[in-house]
């Protein structure tokens, strides 16, 4: 339970009397427990983080966390459930009427209900949940087909689940109020999103799968810029943190009304993921989505136009693939691609990375964009093809070279951006974004914009982090396209936009704590002057006669005894009140930290911007080195680099590795 929260006072039967006619050595709980308060984001993501705890003791994470997200939905969709009955049965008057499914968005059987459910003997538990979680789809269909009750999650399975560990997670997630009193909408979804990283840092290999980087995906939306009204596909869609991330974009420059305007495609191979990235949407209030069933989305695309082999168009496609993926479908594609995604060329065998980039491509509409995560491999795997003089042997051209060569010379790559090492769970290969445009300004036609952003970030365990400074450090090159002099324009207005956000947010969690402790805090302005009056008639001095003495005696004596059972009450209140404090001054300390950070960084790179000699390191026509031009030929059109602003002064450099010639720009 979250600390500084009621706790309930728990009474067995050996504690009470026995009720007429009943047996003592039955168990008779009874319950007695102080109003909840409205938890915060902080006390939920622990109460969550304490969940994936649970998992001590040899417990694989893989196979856990489809468990816990199930029973997680079904808790709140419970809890919110009574709570919307509740609320209907006092506006209407009619209980009945309360009940009809038609007055809700989703319903849960009676005998579905969590507590009836969590009340069941251990031996029984695991089929109780199955029938409850096979029962609720039934009565909610097809909208949460398939998402409870599957191949995945099966709740007698104990190889899978321990019974012990399911009766631990059930009980904890018993121990507090779910519903939209205690835990609004936005804060829910955000602590799913905080369980779905928890599980990731703990999950090794598997969890690349699943989930990217809260702060990657924001970098992502605000590159690949979505618009109200986009229909926007993620191919890989994982736990469907890049849509989220693109819904979010929308709502923050257009207003939440616009965001509901985006339509969105997913579709994920791995059953037990498709069904976290379904239940991530609904908590997050996504009431349409289109996901396609649990397939290999290299195999067999789902999203075509009507039942012919063509791939749907979408304006905007976001997507983390798995790296370097080896098993990706090479014999499958043998003879042809069916769906004619290949134009630029057959992948290797072993490395799926450009299947993936052709899907995209062949998926973009005559004006969409994408940006897609990308093993830094593909900048520079694949060799040229050689002559004798130059190599010893005649040697052609291998396919990832060919394939990049075809994406360069059509002009689809707009930029790439390379990553800090370590920012993705389960995969310390440095990875880079690749942003493709079909339609790209005037001004970038021609023109790659290589961003070297890896080694500013923040040092973590298990992973590192990109901060909000880091990513100011890509978005201002980006969006000036490495025109320094408009680079130095565009600073002051994200430097601004970064301490309003900051500040913003701040005031967002002072809010929440007061809405959170306000409601018990209350009464303590009453009881600390009720107290005060009451210590201030114990000094009066006592009247002269004997009735009136013997009166006096009385009231201070009842005067005392109320003054006790005042102190009583408020140190309880007390307590929570220094809580409530301490939260607002870690909020404040928080913010002021980020805030001297945000302008110690943009009076750096204001420094970089107006020093004259980041001009000429920065921007080139081909890659010079040692005198001689030595970059690969498919480089040699007009490139424009920025060092991301990482280093005092960033200087561009070549390097060969055996035949193979890799483009780097120092720091």
């Amino acid at each position: 339970m979250a600390r500084g929260r009621p706790k309930a006072t728990i009474v067995t039967a050996s504690d009470a009397p026995a009720a007429k006619g009943t047996d003592r050595r039955r168990a008779a709980v009874v319950v007695k427990s102080r109003p909840q308060r409205r938890l915060t984001q902080a006390e939920l993501d622990a109460f969550l983080e304490k969940a994936a705890d649970l998992l001590r003791g040899g417990v694989d994470h893989s196979e856990f966390r489809g468990y816990v997200f199930a029973l997680l939905f079904y808790k709140r969709i419970s809890d919110v459930y009574l709570e919307n009955i509740a609320a209907l049965e006092q506006e209407l008057g009619d209980p009945e009427l309360a009940r009809d499914p038609r007055m809700h968005d989703f319903v849960v059987p009676d005998d579905c209900i969590w507590d009836r459910i969590a009340r069941t003997t251990e031996r029984e538990l695991g089929t109780a949940l199955n029938d409850a979680m096979r029962a609720i789809e039934r009565a909610n269909e097809p909208k949460f087909d398939g998402i409870l009750a599957n191949s995945t999650v099966d709740f007698n399975a104990q190889d899978r689940l321990p019974r012990a560990k399911l009766v631990q997670i059930i009980n904890h997630f018993g121990s507090l109020p779910l519903g939209h009193a205690s835990v609004p909408d936005d804060l829910f979804g955000n602590a799913y999103e905080y369980l779905i990283r928890n599980f990731a840092s703990k999950a090794g290999k598997s969890s690349g799968e699943f989930y990217t980087p809260k702060e990657v995906a924001f970098l992502m939306s605000e590159i690949v810029e979505p618009q109200p009204g986009n229909h926007i596909c993620d191919w890989a869609a994982g736990s469907g943190g890049l849509l989220l991330q693109c819904r979010n974009y929308v709502e923050r420059h257009y207003g939440k009304q616009q965001a509901e305007r985006l339509f969105f495609y997913m579709q994920e191979s791995n059953p037990s993921t498709a069904n976290i990235s379904r239940i991530n949407m609904f908590l997050h209030g996504l009431r349409s989505f289109n996901q396609a069933p649990a397939t290999d989305s290299l195999r067999v695309p789902y999203f075509r136009e009507g039942h012919t082999r063509r791939l749907r168009q979408f304006d905007r496609v976001v997507m983390n693939p798995p790296f370097s993926l080896d098993s990706w479908g090479y014999d499958d594609f043998a003879g042809g691609d069916p769906f004619d995604r290949l134009s630029f060329g057959m992948p290797p065998r072993d490395n799926g990375d450009y299947a993936w980039v052709q899907q995209v491509v062949k998926s973009l509409k005559p004006t969409g964009r994408a940006i897609v995560v990308m093993s830094q491999g593909v900048l520079f795997r694949g060799q040229p093809e050689q002559t004798e003089e130059e190599d010893g042997r005649r040697q052609k051209a291998d396919a990832e070279y060919l394939i990049r060569e075809g994406l360069i010379k059509a002009d689809l790559i707009e930029s790439v951006i390379v990553l800090p090492s370590k920012l993705f769970y389960g995969n310390n290969v440095p990875g880079c974004l690749v942003v493709l445009n079909k339609h790209k300004a005037p001004q970038h036609k021609n023109k790659i914009l290589l961003i070297w952003a890896s080694r500013h970030f923040q040092n973590a365990n298990p992973q590192n982090l990109l901060r909000r400074v880091d990513c100011m450090r890509i978005l201002v090159p980006w969006r000036a396209f490495g025109d320094l002099e408009r680079c130095r324009i565009l600073m002051p207005e994200h430097e601004q936009k970064l301490i309003a956000d900051i500040e913003r947010e701040r005031d967002a969690a002072l809010e929440e704590i007061e809405n959170a402790y306000a409601p018990l805090l209350a009464a303590l302005h009453a009881i600390r002057n009720e107290i005060s009056e009451r210590e201030a008639f114990n000094e009066h001095e006592a009247p002269e006669g004997k009735d009136e003495k013997r009166s006096f005696r009385e009231a201070k004596k009842a005067n005392a005894d109320r003054i006790k059972d005042l102190k009583r009450e408020l140190k309880p209140l007390e307590k929570l009140e220094a809580e409530a404090e301490g939260k607002r001054a870690a909020a404040r300390q928080l913010a002021e930290r980020e805030l001297l950070l945000a302008r110690e960084i943009t009076a750096e790179l204001l420094n970089v911007c107006s020093d004259s000699r980041s001009h000429g390191c920065v921007r080139a026509s081909g890659w010079k080195c040692n005198g001689r031009w030595s970059c690969s030929p498919i480089f040699r059109k007009r490139v424009t680099a920025t060092p991301s602003w990482a280093f005092s002064h960033g200087s561009i450099r070549m390097s060969r590795s055996g035949r193979n010639s890799s483009l780097a720009i120092g720091i």
